[in-house]
């Protein structure tokens, strides 16, 4: 077989091959099997939708948390303040006639001793607790005599309460260089006090 021969049927071979490829029908989408789209939207869809509930889950527990703290706060601002022996103290010192339980009850509502200074001074005295059954006045006594009896062991039973030694304040210069602005105001009520005593003794005796 000669060169010629072999050329002839290479050709005729590339030709066959060649239109084999142009005859053949374009392919069609079903043939080629396509990932399932739809059901990834889906998935994608209910992952998207879980996050959103998850996270509107999550705001709603920081709302939540966020209310609850506002309502303590609430709960703490509304409730008693502390409130200290020394306080009652002062008060006690310059308002002897008032029991323990009208200044405990007063402190806890304004928290300030000056304000509840201020209020016994302006009525004389302070409401007591709710439900505080206040002690039966005792009678009338009998004669001038008793009731200056009455007067100087009131009197006697404040002084035993010596809130001058206990406090260490000086008379002269009750406010000393301590920053404390309560201590200083405190010092300050308590030789007041003091001196308002002092003063009534000194007319009782005249």
């Amino acid at each position: 077989m000669d060169s010629t021969t072999i050329l002839f049927i290479v050709t005729i071979a590339v030709a066959f091959i060649f239109l084999r490829w142009m005859i053949l029908p374009i392919p069609q989408d079903s043939e080629f099997p396509l990932p399932n789209t739809g059901s990834s939207a889906t998935s994608s869809t209910t992952t998207l939708n879980s996050s959103r509930v998850s996270g509107s889950g999550s705001g709603l527990g920081s709302n939540s948390g966020l209310a609850t703290g506002r309502n303590t706060t609430t709960r703490r601002r509304g409730g008693a303040r502390p409130v200290t022996d020394s306080m009652i103290e002062v008060v006690q010192t310059i308002a002897p006639s008032l029991t323990v339980e009208q200044i405990r009850y007063d402190l806890e509502a304004t928290g300030s001793v000056e304000v509840t200074i201020d209020k016994y001074m302006e009525t004389g005295t302070l409401p007591f607790p709710p439900g505080y059954v206040a002690p039966r006045a005792e009678p009338a006594l009998a004669s001038n005599e008793e009731v200056n009896q009455k007067k100087e062991k009131s009197v006697s039973e404040r002084e035993t309460i010596d809130l001058i030694k206990r406090y260490g304040i000086d008379i002269n210069n009750p406010v000393s260089g301590n920053e404390d602005i309560f201590k200083n105001r405190r010092n300050e009520m308590i030789v007041n006090a003091r001196k308002r005593l002092a003063a009534q003794l000194q007319n009782q005796k005249i």
